[in-house]
């Protein structure tokens, strides 16, 4: 069994928190966990880039997610202080 991350909840709040308001419900969070992993089965990361892409309306180019997909896998403790507010995304845009 992998190490242990944050829960669903914990998870499902720091989205909230990091948006300003509520945006997003545990239930609809393991929908979409659901979806990623049927996506992972039918066509790898390419294929879950994709649904979340579609599902979350992202406005960011794919080979953008595709490197900070990337940057995570290689160091997953960085991916956990960007979700703690620890780090920043390396190549966050601003608005």
């Amino acid at each position: 069994m992998a190490g242990k991350g944050p829960s669903t909840k914990e998870i499902t709040q720091l989205i909230n928190n990091v948006m300003g308001h509520n945006v997003l419900t545990e239930q609809q969070l393991n929908q979409i966990m659901k979806g990623a992993k049927r996506a992972h089965e039918r066509g790898g990361m390419p294929a879950v880039l994709d649904y979340l892409m579609k599902v979350t309306q992202a406005d960011v180019e794919k080979k953008e997610v595709e490197q900070f997909a990337d940057t995570i896998q290689q160091n997953p403790k960085m991916g956990m202080d960007i979700l703690y507010g620890k780090k920043k995304a390396p190549g966050k845009r601003k608005k």
